[in-house]
């Protein structure tokens, strides 16, 4: 079994702290100029912008802390995201349903296939690392988007047929 986790970079506790106030200020903003016009008003506007300033913080304390784990178990390459103690399961595949895999870099040579569902499995920018897997399930395209280690890399590749 070959196991790897890649996680964001961390979020400071500035930068968190700093969102949150700035979702507050915005919010007591909103109430305040929606109740000149009506009481009735600033409240509802009160309770959307509190609505939407927390879906905002979840969105990118979710973003951060959640973090993706890929698992190669015998021909199974399994990749989940985990948040807390909750791993969730997004792709399973057999290697040997892989079509191709490649570099991330070599994306816009191979065209697009047309309607492909795309799964990414990164964070960050360096898309060096990045490989893309394609495969037809069901008649559907496929296209997944992984950073792996090298070990798992040199996993995939030998059950492609390459070295």
């Amino acid at each position: 079994m070959i196991r790897q986790t890649i996680q964001q970079k961390k979020l400071s506790f500035w930068k968190l702290l700093l969102m949150i106030f700035a979702a507050t200020f915005i919010m007591n903003m909103a109430v305040k100029l929606f109740a000149r016009i009506s009481p009735a008003i600033g409240t509802a506007a009160g309770i959307v912008s509190l609505l939407i300033a927390s879906s905002g913080c979840m969105a990118i304390i979710y973003k951060h802390i959640a973090y993706f784990n890929y698992k190669l178990i015998d021909d199974d390459l399994i990749m989940e995201k985990v948040f807390g103690r909750a791993n969730h399961l997004f792709l399973s595949l057999k290697l040997w349903e892989l079509e191709q895999f490649y570099p991330y870099n070599e994306l816009d040579s191979k065209g697009s296939k047309g309607n492909v569902k795309v799964y990414k499995f990164v964070t960050g920018s360096n898309h060096d690392q990045w490989y893309v897997g394609e495969f037809t399930r069901s008649g559907d395209q496929y296209r997944f988007v992984i950073a792996p280690s090298e070990e798992l890399l040199r996993a995939i590749q030998s059950s492609q047929g390459k070295n």
